[in-house]
């Protein structure tokens, strides 16, 4: 494993998603603490203020039909029969003057001035005992239709109590949930991150020289392993093209080097002969056609490249590639005749396709290049278009030397030529510019081969779009 970058722990990603995390887990936790306290205390205290309404409503009702006089009958009748001692019991003239004031037994009596002066609706307030410390009483109050005014209490410390309990164990529980979600944050968040640092130390291995550095992909299948697999492909893709432009570059250098070795020393034997014009003139000659030669490798150099990177510009239109076939044949008849090798074109027209028709007769003139420098003599050349579902079929086939296996993937590199062509004069480009342009024409193409038996390339171009259909280059 490669080393990890000290950073500061504050200035950490972990560090900010542990207090994220925790910060949510948190306040998750009170949320629901406070939810639940709200829950609990409103059904404790439910069944006793259910308990004492009712009884209000009762005073109110008697104080309503019979009076107060009534009320206060009501209440020495009901204290003579019923267990009244547990409440507080209070009720006031309309003056204010107590006219009857009940209480438990070694409970005080609600004093004379209340917090919370009493009203249509029943009313609700705490009154500390004073001669009890911790002691709490819950009192109701509401005034009574004909005036006055009754107030109803009850002791309330234990209630109260179990609640202060309640939000005494929380804040104890609240400690060890804080630092259980901090741990869980930061175990979280290193998880999670694991990926993301072994990508940066695999980008400080790369940036050191080594090449060969990869992100460990573990086997959970989530977006950062996804992550890690893609920036694994490319890491490859771009040591292959790194790889390919190492093999370009020394092909390059070992092509370049035999015309410029004949230019230099046409050079040479130029200056040693400066006195006869006949010398100097073949000279001058030599040097022009490894020149050319030179410009001609890098011009097809630049127009791989373009088409590989897409900034090849095409002159899209229908073609008629029975044409191009029939000039394809006329152009290499002359050299197929030379080496006694039979070409025959194969194209009944009209043919539509829509292409660039000087880059079509590129690649066809490179096609039938090769396949008559590699068919010997008496062998048969044969370059074939048929109409196909979508388009048209061009198919280049030879009776030649064919390849091996392992060769076909690399035929279309640029300036590779195998072992057996080496001697064979030739840029090594021609295929790699028929792939670049098949290429940047959306065309794939496809090669068959059998040692000693020939090779076919071939690749299927579209058809025209019908009349007011857009076509492949989006003109109709």
């Amino acid at each position: 494993m490669f080393s990890r970058s000290r950073r500061p722990l504050f200035r950490s990603t972990t560090l900010r998603l542990t207090g994220l995390y925790s910060l949510i887990f948190i306040a998750s936790s009170v949320t629901l603490f406070l939810l639940a306290y709200s829950l609990l205390s409103r059904a404790v205290r439910e069944g006793d203020r259910v308990a004492m309404t009712q009884k209000l409503r009762e005073y109110v009702s008697v104080s309503q039909k019979k009076g107060l006089s009534g009320l206060l009958d009501f209440l020495h009748l009901e204290r003579e029969n019923i267990d009244t001692e547990q409440y507080l019991l209070r009720v006031d003239a309309p003056d204010g003057t107590p006219l009857i004031d009940l209480a438990p037994d070694e409970t005080p009596h609600l004093p004379g001035t209340l917090p919370i002066a009493p009203g249509q609706s029943v009313q609700w307030f705490f009154l500390p005992d004073p001669a009890e410390e911790g002691s709490l009483n819950e009192v109701a109050c509401r005034t009574l239709p004909g005036g006055g005014a009754v107030y109803l209490g009850k002791d309330a410390s234990e209630r109260e109590e179990l609640l202060a309990r309640f939000r005494v164990i929380f804040a104890g529980i609240m400690v060890p949930v804080a630092l259980i979600g901090l741990a869980a944050g930061f175990v979280l968040a290193r998880r999670v991150l694991t990926p993301i640092k072994d990508l940066i130390d695999t980008v400080r291995a790369i940036d050191t020289g080594r090449m060969d550095a990869r992100v460990p992909e573990v086997g959970v299948d989530d977006e950062l392993s996804e992550l890690a697999r893609l920036f694994n492909a490319m890491l490859d893709k771009i040591r292959t093209l790194i790889t390919g432009m190492r093999e370009a570059l020394d092909n390059v250098a070992h092509d370049l080097r035999t015309p410029a070795t004949r230019t230099l020393a046409a050079v040479e034997v130029a200056a040693a002969t400066k006195n006869d014009p006949e010398e100097l003139r073949e000279a001058l000659l030599d040097c022009a056609e490894e020149t050319r030669r030179m410009v001609s490798m890098l011009g097809i150099l630049m127009d791989i490249s373009e088409a590989e990177t897409g900034a090849m510009r095409l002159h899209l239109g229908p073609v008629d590639m029975a044409v191009l076939v029939a000039d394809a044949v006329e152009l290499y008849e002359y050299a197929a005749e030379a080496k006694q090798v039979s070409l025959l074109g194969q194209a009944n027209g009209p043919l539509p396709v829509v292409a660039d028709a000087d880059r079509m007769r590129q690649v066809l003139a490179n096609l039938l290049d090769n396949a008559v420098k590699y068919t010997p003599q008496g062998g048969q050349v044969t370059i074939a278009a048929t109409q196909v579902p979508g388009g048209v079929a061009v198919r280049v086939a030879d009776t030649g030397e064919g390849m091996l296996a392992d060769e076909i993937p690399r035929i279309f590199d640029r300036l590779y030529r195998a072992d057996k062509s080496r001697s064979k004069r030739g840029l090594g480009l021609g295929l790699s510019l028929v792939r670049a342009v098949l290429f940047a024409h959306g065309v794939t193409i496809e090669v068959q081969s059998t040692l000693g038996r020939g090779s076919a390339f071939t690749f299927t171009l579209p058809a025209p779009a019908p009349s007011g259909q857009p076509g492949p280059d989006g003109r109709a």
